[in-house]
């Protein structure tokens, strides 16, 4: 306790138990000035309190500052096991640009929808069926005499052509040609005939 004389203003240091509950008179020793001093209300409080909450405040304290140890030698530890790692590489500055913000998510049932539909088992496309049938001997021949046809056709019509190119067949090519100006002769006869006769009974 702290006690300052109010004409010299000397200050004394006393314990809290030389100064009673209901105060005392006091004799400064420099001045010999004299003063009463009340009790200090911490003192008053001190002494009100229960023996036995202060033994569970004490251990309320000392639980505490177990606890405050336990928590600083947990730090010491994770700073030591810190400093023994390797330092991390420094980060590299990313020059890639910001990617966008994703777009918001789909429903349930359309995500769930979309998981059954990747859950069906991918059956391989079977091949297609050849519905076509096999030709018979008379179409093969009717093919190969259509075919042996437009080759004829296209020697009489680019018979100048293969001329030109092939000079050494010359002969050969004009006399098909030839031969060809006669055949369709022959048939514009035929046909003119056949018309003739069809007039003749109208």
């Amino acid at each position: 306790m702290r006690l300052l004389c109010p004409k010299c203003e000397a200050e004394y240091k006393v314990s809290d138990d030389i100064i009673p509950s209901e105060g005392r008179d006091v004799q400064c020793s420099s001045c010999n000035e004299t003063w009463f001093v009340k009790s200090s209300p911490a003192q008053l409080e001190r002494r009100a309190i229960d023996p036995d909450i202060i033994s569970i405040l004490q251990q309320e304290v000392q639980h505490e500052m177990k606890a405050r140890e336990n928590e600083i030698s947990s730090q010491k530890a994770a700073s030591t096991s810190s400093s023994t790692r390797k330092p991390a590489p420094a980060a590299k500055p990313k020059t890639q640009k910001r990617t966008p913000k994703r777009k918001s998510l789909l429903p349930v049932e359309v995500i769930e929808k979309k998981q059954i539909k990747s859950e069906t088992p991918l059956t391989t496309p079977s091949e297609p069926e050849d519905d076509v049938p096999p030709l018979d001997n008379r179409q093969r021949g009717i093919l190969a005499a259509l075919i042996l046809l437009s080759i004829l056709a296209s020697l009489y019509v680019f018979a100048p052509k293969l001329t030109e190119t092939f000079p050494i067949y010359t002969d050969w090519i004009n006399s098909y040609v030839f031969w060809m100006d006669d055949m369709r002769q022959w048939l514009e006869n035929i046909v003119r005939d056949v018309l003739e006769y069809r007039q003749s009974f109208g």
